[in-house]
C-alpha cells in the first residue's frame, strides 16, 4: 500500500462513521428522502467509478458510498492491494460532486452495510444485473430484508484491476 505522509490532512465533512451514517439515513428517510448506497473498494479511483456515482445519484435524493476497509481489500485482492489507504480512498470518493457522503466499512461485503444502514436503494453496475453468485444474491436478499430495492446503472464497465493489468503490461 502506498505510504501517505500526513494522511490526517485528508479530511472531509462528507466522510462519516457507520453509526453517524445510520443515524443520518434514518433521519433522511423520515423526511421521505430516497437514499442510495453504492459499495466497493474504489481503489485507484477512475472514470468508471465517477460515471457510476453520477448515474447512481440520478436514482436517489442522497447518495452514500461505502468503501471496503484496507484489511478486506488485501484479503480479496492479494499482495500490494489496496494501493491507496482507506482514508485516502474515502477522501477521493467524498470529493466527487455526485457523492453526498462516504463511509469506510469494516465488513467483508456490502451485505452487512446494507443491513446496518437500511438504504432505500442499493445500486450496482450493469455487470451485476444477470450475475448469479452467492454474494450478489445475498446483497439482493439484504436490501429486500430492509424494505429497499436493488437498482442497476447502465454505465460502461471499467475496472481497477483492468487498469492495473494494462499498466503492468505496458510498462
Amino acid at each position: 500500500m502506498l505510504n501517505v505522509e500526513e494522511i490526517g490532512a485528508y479530511k472531509s465533512d462528507k466522510i462519516l462513521t457507520l453509526p453517524n451514517a445510520k443515524e443520518l439515513i434514518t433521519k433522511l428517510k423520515s423526511q421521505n428522502k430516497k437514499v442510495g448506497l453504492c459499495h466497493g473498494g474504489f481503489d485507484l479511483l477512475h472514470a468508471g467509478h465517477v460515471k457510476h456515482f453520477e448515474s447512481s445519484k440520478k436514482m436517489c435524493d442522497v447518495l452514500f458510498v461505502s468503501l471496503t476497509s484496507d484489511k478486506f481489500i488485501a484479503m480479496r485482492k492479494g499482495s500490494g492491494r489496496p494501493i491507496y489507504p482507506e482514508k485516502l480512498r474515502a477522501y477521493m470518493v467524498a470529493s466527487i460532486e455526485s457523492v453526498d457522503y462516504a463511509v469506510i466499512s469494516d465488513f467483508n461485503t456490502g451485505i452487512e452495510v446494507i443491513k446496518l444502514l437500511k438504504p432505500s436503494f442499493y445500486i450496482k453496475g450493469p455487470d451485476y444485473f444477470n450475475k448469479d453468485d452467492a454474494e450478489i444474491n445475498d446483497e439482493k436478499d439484504a436490501i429486500n430484508s430492509v424494505g429497499g430495492e436493488i437498482k442497476y446503472t447502465d454505465d460502461p464497465k471499467l475496472t481497477t484491476t483492468g487498469v492495473i493489468d494494462y499498466i503492468k503490461s505496458n510498462l
